[in-house]
């Protein structure tokens, strides 16, 4: 079984409007709820082998405070401009490029094509069937043999976490 983590970042600060959208760094709340995800992910002991994220600042910091969470080093996060510039495809190219000794993957990308990526991959057929606010996570399955196997509506949802749920942890 191929297990794949979807992540939006976490949330943006707008405090400077001159600020190209791409370069838009974390919010507090953003820079707080980051490294819970990645606590959240160590406690349940679903830490990914391999993190692919959009280059954008808020995608890597959201990553890299992730990772920091989890208490694992930040050379497992592989950079992919073509998840803040590309298209859905991209998200499942990304998905589908990581080595076979990977067991968990986390793509860590932008609305709202994390949740068209997210019910793509369950055969959802209205992209409005998962919604994810700012840091997240969604958890599919896919019973593909190898990573280049998986395919839209070939995987099933098994779980989804949002930081508010989540008590300090």
């Amino acid at each position: 079984m191929k297990q794949i983590l979807l992540l939006r970042h976490a949330k943006s600060s707008w405090d400077h409007p001159g600020l190209d959208d791409f370069d838009r760094p974390l919010a507090k709340r953003g820079l707080k709820d980051a490294p819970r995800m990645g606590k959240f992910l160590r406690k349940t002991g679903r830490t990914p082998d391999l993190i692919i994220s959009s280059t954008a600042q808020r995608a890597k910091e959201t990553s890299q405070l992730a990772v920091e969470g989890m208490k694992e080093d930040e050379s497992i996060i592989m950079w992919n401009s073509d998840l803040y510039y590309g298209s859905m495809r991209d998200y499942l190219k990304a998905i589908q490029s990581a080595d076979e000794d990977v067991e968990r993957v986390m793509i860590v990308g932008h609305n709202p094509k994390m949740e068209d990526t997210a019910g793509a991959l369950i055969g959802s057929e209205r992209s409005s069937d998962i919604r994810m606010p700012t840091a997240a996570l969604v958890c599919v399955n896919s019973y593909a043999a190898s990573w280049d196997q998986v395919q839209w509506g070939g995987c099933e949802l098994e779980w989804m976490m949002i930081p508010k749920v989540l008590k300090e942890i």
